[in-house]
């Protein structure tokens, strides 16, 4: 999908409601500023697991001059009705694995120097 207004529709399209969008920014610490457009981070979406969106528009991704102290290896996902939250994802564009779960449950997984770490 292109642009937060087409994920936006598409979710709206599927019955999946990701709130209003909103502008941010912030000045980063070598004076430069930060600008987006978002939708509403604080809606429960699934009990969770459907993300909020960002679109950095012309602004470089902050995470672009983080150093590389981690790498990531998989995100995947755990919900009662799995097969639902998995179409959710497809229609906003996201190919997520979705998997049976007793509640609902995020689960990222990151290569670090010491190993492999979960998150959840």
């Amino acid at each position: 999908l292109a642009g937060l207004p087409a994920v936006v529709r598409a979710g709206r399209g599927a019955g999946i409601d990701l709130g209003d969008t909103a502008a941010g920014s912030r000045e980063t610490a070598d004076g430069s500023m930060l600008r987006w457009r978002m939708t509403d981070p604080w809606a429960d979406r699934a009990g969770g697991v459907i993300p909020f969106f960002i679109d950095w528009g012309a602004t470089p991704h902050p995470a672009a001059s983080l150093p590389a102290a981690s790498r990531f290896v998989e995100l995947r996902i755990e919900h009662p009705d799995a097969e639902q939250i998995e179409d959710w994802l497809w229609f906003l564009g996201l190919d997520t694995p979705v998997t049976q779960g007793d509640a609902p449950r995020i689960i990222a997984t990151l290569e670090t120097p010491n190993g492999l770490v979960e998150l959840s």
